[in-house]
């Protein structure tokens, strides 16, 4: 099995993974981004820009707060605070409310000693979770693989027949993928 799909199988039957951090195959991508890891926003000067990305672990409206939402995000790293004041709420509902693996932009705000990102834009990364399964398929791009993947009697019969079927499965898989890497993450515990 390849770390991505055992990350995935952790998470359907354990909800975690002691092998890694589904947010660690996808930080080559976040780092091109510009997005930094929680563990070096204490290295961040207050009142800056930042981009932060990871899983969302919880979402806390408290009654005192006036609308004010609080998320915890947790990357390969750590966690981190984002503070997304009642107008970027109206703005990011469906993403705050839904995604699973969410990109935050904001500025830090550091006040003795608590570390916080208040959000001004906010993006659902949750279908970059499909990273996870595609290692299979390039696994099966290496001559050979595909008849460990998928063994057939004889292939020059099937050859035309299956390079059709696989762009209708890569199109179709690719969409089942992200949504079956993306179920098995932590939806979040959530206030209502």
């Amino acid at each position: 099995m390849l770390p991505g799909e055992q990350v995935i199988d952790d998470y359907r039957s354990l909800t975690l993974s002691l092998k890694a951090h589904p947010v660690s195959f996808l930080r080559e991508s976040f780092s091109r981004q510009g997005i930094v890891t929680n563990r070096h926003l204490d290295t961040i000067r207050s009142g800056r820009m930042v981009t932060i990305a990871g899983l969302v672990l919880v979402r806390q409206r408290p009654g005192t707060a006036k609308g004010v939402i609080f998320m915890t995000l947790e990357d390969e790293t750590g966690v981190a605070n984002a503070i997304i004041w009642k107008k970027t709420f109206e703005k990011y509902r469906a993403v705050v409310m839904g995604a699973r693996l969410v990109k935050i932009r904001g500025r830090v705000q550091s006040e003795s000693g608590v570390i916080h990102v208040v959000a001004s834009h906010m993006e659902d990364m949750t279908p970059a979770l499909g990273l996870l399964r595609q290692e299979t398929r390039s696994f099966a791009a290496h001559p050979r693989a595909d008849e460990v993947l998928r063994p057939t009697t004889d292939h020059r019969q099937k050859q035309a027949a299956k390079a059709k079927a696989k762009q209708a499965d890569i199109a179709q898989g690719l969409l089942a993928e992200v949504e079956d890497a993306a179920s098995v993450m932590p939806r979040g515990r959530n206030f209502h």
